[in-house]
């Protein structure tokens, strides 16, 4: 399987090769002109680099073949008139997310020497800029093992460490005086970039606390505006941060929503749920014209995507970070046909969490907080009969948050569109997040656990890109900031490539999936079936 992927991932760093040479030479309205023509020219130069890099010498002519097929299923562009102002809106983007102090490239493909001297860097300025205990122990830990390495990395980071300072809440306060001036300064897409996006809005929830700027950079890097935003802070948060983040919400008035009433948040107990269901209203709400904002005031379109519902609810936190574009998570919504994701278990169950039966008949499954689910079982959860005996039951539980969407989503007897109805439910694979737990065999790079689970560092990212999941969790930015960076650079140059119709995405390794063949299917199909 490493060997697969670090295929994959040679195959990636040379298309992004490809596309940077051909880029930087050729004019985009020429190659709109020619698609053909530079399609098979890209085919000719391909084989070349192959051959000379060596990597792929043995590669056969059909694989050759295949890149051409996916030439023929690029993303459609939903605008411009002028493809040239397209392109270099795209290119200035993703410009604003280069790292120019690392090499994210060769990070990204497992390059050692790359990858240790990002780490010695993330950590000098970890230890710079905020030196908690953490910090200062994996800098000397590094320091003893190689001084003079870290030594000579340090007088270089020091001549540049400024760019990487802390963005504070009186930042945020500040700069959204301006809001025209706050989202093009900060890269904001304010475009659909492809047809497909267009018609597959999502919905998001973030829970935060802390930290404004690791949450203005995932919203960031979430954010289309056909999409929809709900963004809970805990009621205990500094108010500071909370005027922070209603400062950034009022530059994204039309689909991102400070959620409507704001809770308390203690680990176990149902205030951890609670937001989940106030952001699942309030995103019900805003796509049925209950907002404050009615939709374009920033695009001169007014109006544009009312009466698109959006089709699929995932839920974020404040310290985790997309793997995967929003074109690419269209496309795997798309191939999942309805069904959710969510982990669940029965033989891990732990009991002593109740000491009565819920009611329905429903078992109890344990899961995760962390789902990705349809729009019918967000109705379900929130306005069904059933669902709501189930949550005053989930009132009286400890950690409910891991009980209610595992037991929804795998009680098939509740009828929910989507939800699962085979037979190996400890086999499903959730996809929702990447997370390295603490008694996996597989390496925490940072060598930092909190609550169980690795702090994902510069050290995780060649892993965790490539493998097939959606979120990665968790980060702590004060920590590592070449890591944020590398996957934004990463994320923004494949959002650049996807928005020039350059980049297609393969979803075979969805589709097939077993709780995606085996959920429950609408009403109009149940009654076809039992016909």
């Amino acid at each position: 399987m490493r060997n697969r992927h670090s295929e994959i991932q040679r195959n990636e760093n040379l298309w992004e090769l490809l596309r940077a040479i051909v880029f930087s030479n050729l004019n985009c309205k020429l190659l709109k002109c020619c698609t053909m023509a530079c399609g098979i020219a890209l085919l000719v130069f391909a084989w070349e680099v192959f051959l000379v890099a060596g990597s792929s010498v043995g590669k056969s002519l059909t694989e050759l073949v295949s890149v051409q097929s996916s030439l023929q299923s690029l993303p459609t562009r939903t605008q411009t008139p002028d493809s040239s102002a397209h392109s270099q809106y795209l290119s200035e983007i993703a410009e604003k997310y280069r790292q120019p102090r690392v090499n994210c490239s060769a990070i990204f493909a497992g390059d050692e020497k790359e990858t240790k001297r990002a780490v010695t860097i993330a950590s000098l300025l970890a230890a710079d800029e905020k030196p908690t205990k953490y910090n200062l122990k994996t800098l000397r830990s590094l320091t003893l093992k190689d001084k003079s390495y870290v030594d000579a990395v340090h007088t270089e980071v020091k001549k540049w460490s400024s760019e990487f300072k802390d963005l504070t809440n009186e930042w945020y306060i500040n700069a959204t005086k301006d809001c025209e001036q706050f989202r093009q300064t900060r890269g904001y897409i304010m475009s659909e970039l492809t047809q497909e996006e267009a018609e597959f809005p999502i919905a998001f929830s973030l829970m935060v606390y802390k930290n404004m700027e690791m949450v203005e950079r995932l919203l960031r890097s979430v954010y289309r505006p056909q999409n929809f935003y709900c963004i809970h802070v805990d009621a205990k948060s500094d108010p500071k941060f909370y005027e922070a983040l209603q400062a950034v919400s009022s530059c994204l008035p039309d689909n991102v929503r400070v959620a409507s009433r704001r809770v308390k948040v203690y680990w176990g107990q149902f205030s951890v749920l609670e937001p989940e269901l106030v952001c699942m209203e309030d995103l019900i709400n805003m796509d049925n014209g209950n907002t404050a904002a009615g939709y374009g005031n920033l695009t001169g379109k007014k109006q544009k995507f009312r009466g698109k519902k959006w089709k699929y609810f995932i839920n974020l936190t404040g310290q985790e970070f997309p793997l995967k574009t929003n074109y690419e998570l269209v496309k795997i919504l798309k191939a999942f046909k309805g069904a959710n994701n969510q982990e669940g278990t029965i033989k891990r169950i732990k009991q002593k969490r109740w000491t009565t039966s819920p009611p329905h008949e429903i078992i109890p499954v344990k899961g995760a907080v962390h789902t990705v689910i349809n729009r019918a079982t967000v109705d379900f959860i929130l306005h069904d009969s059933k669902a709501k005996d189930f949550m005053k039951w989930l009132k009286t539980t400890i950690i409910p948050d891991e009980t209610l969407f595992a037991s929804i989503n795998y009680n098939p007897r509740l009828n929910i569109p989507g939800t699962y109805n085979g037979s190996n439910l400890e086999e499903v694979e959730p996809l929702a997040r990447y997370k390295i737990w603490k008694e996996e065999k597989r390496p925490c790079a940072s060598g930092q656990i909190l609550r169980q689970i690795c702090v994902l560092s510069t050290g995780d990212l060649e892993r965790m890109w490539s493998s097939p999941y959606l979120i990665a969790n968790k980060f702590a930015l004060q920590q590592d900031r070449v890591a944020i960076g590398c996957l934004e650079e990463r994320l923004f140059n494949a959002t650049r490539d996807e928005g020039m119709g350059w980049k297609s995405f393969n979803t075979s390794r969805y589709e097939n999936l077993d709780f995606v063949l085996n959920q429950v299917p609408p009403p109009a199909e149940r009654h076809h079936l039992s016909s």
